[in-house]
């Protein structure tokens, strides 16, 4: 998959099948959408392509209020690289931009960028100034510029419709075993393995460090977690937080992991919390903190033990 910003145009795209939209989570919706297009384009034998904006336009538009995420940037992309997409275009969002016109968003970053064989949109996509473009002004411009237009319906799962909004809600309530039937799969946080300051293995639990570099859905805190790595599945205890009690500013992501001694910087995580142990704290001092974390890997290894996912005598 080729990834292009906005200022990447080249002379001109091959003949493309394009959906567009913010695709946080790649959830069943997302995928339903997705699917469609790369499935049409490899029938009328094109590209399929997805249009996209970095940052999200709602951080823009109410520019106080940062949006809370389903899916690190890495995960993001890895996770459309996997359905099957040519082409991923990122629209740098600005204030100008979320002013413009519904019709002249439309010809300048779809009917102009691309030779638009056809265009797949959700059926909740709205654009341009007031969020006023829509279908209707789609069919409109389908007709005038010649390219097919298709309207995906709503995924339907338990009786509710998938959607990021309810995935953030039972992210934010702990309903992680609820989640894969909307999401498609686990909710995780993956990146890669960073040093971060090794307070962790001074205090004797060293630590494997993810920074998310967003605000993620997941509230702060202390998690039993299952880590994927390397095709292989370990257990253990996740810290997502600032670290109050360093002074710290950061959300990072750092994890314990049962019996596993390997050096893995550099290396490509996926953390699945599992469940909250508790929220995150500031300690008196190391000596504190250190006494807590044996507390919480000791409720871990019970938590995993009733699961029957770890043999209780593990140490």
């Amino acid at each position: 998959m080729q990834v292009f910003s906005y200022q990447d145009k080249k002379t001109s795209f091959p003949r493309s099948v394009v959906t567009i939209g913010n695709f946080d989570g790649i959830h069943l919706g997302h995928r339903a959408l997705i699917c469609s297009a790369v499935h049409e384009a490899k029938a009328r034998g094109c590209a399929s392509a997805l249009v996209t904006f970095d940052p999200h336009p709602q951080e823009i538009i109410h520019s106080q209020q940062s949006v809370s995420r389903i899916c690190t940037a890495v995960h993001q992309l890895r996770l459309l690289e996997e359905l099957g997409l040519d082409e991923l275009h990122v629209i740098p969002f600005t204030k100008k931009l979320s002013q413009m016109p519904p019709e002249e968003f439309a010809l300048q970053f779809l009917i102009k960028r691309f030779e638009l064989e056809k265009l797949v949109i959700g059926y909740d996509f709205r654009f341009g100034k007031y969020r006023a473009g829509d279908f209707i002004l789609l069919e409109t411009l389908s007709q005038k510029y010649n390219f097919s237009l298709e309207e995906v319906a709503p995924v339907q799962e338990k009786g509710q419709t998938v959607s990021s909004t309810l995935i953030r809600e039972l992210i934010q309530e702990y309903r992680f075993a609820e989640i894969p039937s909307y999401l498609g799969r686990d909710f995780s946080i993956y990146g890669e393995v960073v040093h971060g300051e090794h307070r962790g293995q001074k205090l004797g639990f060293p630590t494997a460090n993810i920074q998310p570099g967003i605000t993620l859905a997941l509230p702060n805190g202390v998690y039993v977690s299952k880590i994927k790595l390397a095709e292989k599945t370990h257990f253990g205890v996740s810290n997502v937080g600032k670290r109050p009690t360093f002074g710290e500013n950061t959300v990072t992501v750092e994890t314990w992991l049962f019996d596993f001694e390997e050096d893995i910087y550099g290396k490509d995580l996926e953390v699945i919390p599992l469940f909250q142990l508790r929220q995150e704290k500031k300690f008196s001092g190391m000596e504190e903190l250190q006494n807590q974390i044996k507390k919480d890997l000791e409720s871990a290894r019970n938590y995993l033990s009733e699961h029957e996912l770890l043999p209780i005598a593990l140490s």
